[in-house]
Formats: C-alpha cells, structure tokens, sequence
C-alpha cells in the first residue's frame, strides 16, 4: 500500500513583513511543523522600492536593509519557539521572483516554497506577472500559494 501523505523535508517561506507575508510564514511553520521540516525563512530586499530620498541615501538603505534582517529573526525566532527544530533565514537583494527561483532554490534545495500572493491582479501584473506568478511557473518544485 503506497502512502499519500506528502512530506516536505525542507521549506523555503518567502517572506515579507506585510499581513500577507505574515499569513505565509504562519502557512510555513505549519506546514514545517506537520514534517518535522527544516524550515528557510527568505526575504528579498528591493532597493528600487524605496522612495527617491531613501535610495540616495547610504544610510537610510543600510537601515532598511537592517530591518530587514531584524524582521527576519524574529520570524526564526517565533518558528524556533512553535517547536521547528532547523530554522535558518535567507536575505538577498532583488527582484524577488528572479531571486528565489535563480539564487536561492538552486542553493537551498527546497521541496516546497511556500510564497504569498495578492487577490487582486492589477494591469502590470497581467503584462508582467506577479511575483508569486513568476515562482509557481519557474520553480523546479512544488509551490504553495497563500492567499488572503
């Protein structure tokens, strides 16, 4: 008799620090708990999203970025206090769908992303695709979606 339960021995969650990203990292420790998962919370720091004042400045970027990193281990920490015994954290600078599927899954070797995406498609998205889009379609392994 084969077994159907799928296991995930290793969990890439892309993360950010919005409702959504939070919603996915909840997903995640779930999911790394159910598997008794090695768990790698991402994150991607885009430059180009900071406004014109944050960017030309060395400082405002660096303590952008900082945050970014402190964000990042408090979500280790509070996957560390669930119960996931191996949580480690990933920050890279970039376009976040190219960066996951480029950089990180080919070092990280994930069997399961889990990334989050919006409801609401504007005009880019359907031009350009989302994110979440641009992962689901390119990634060598299985993708979980969270929605809102």
């Amino acid at each position: 008799m084969t077994q159907n339960k799928l296991d995930y021995p290793i969990i890439l969650a892309a993360v950010d620090d919005s409702e959504l990203g939070q919603l996915t990292l909840a997903n995640a420790i779930h999911q790394a708990l159910e598997d008794d998962a090695v768990l790698i919370i991402a994150s991607i720091f885009e430059s180009d999203q900071l406004n014109v004042f944050d960017a030309l400045s060395k400082e405002r970027t660096t303590s952008a970025r900082e945050d970014v990193e402190q964000a990042l281990q408090r979500y280790r920490q509070e996957a560390l206090a669930v119960g996931i015994k191996t949580v480690a954290t990933v920050l890279r600078d970039g376009e976040p769908g190219k960066v996951i599927v480029r950089d990180i899954i080919p070092v990280i070797k994930p069997n399961l992303v889990i990334i989050g995406a919006h409801s609401k498609r504007s005009l880019s998205d359907r031009y350009f695709g989302s994110q979440s889009s641009y992962v689901s379609e390119n990634s060598p392994v299985s993708v979980m979606v969270v929605r809102k």
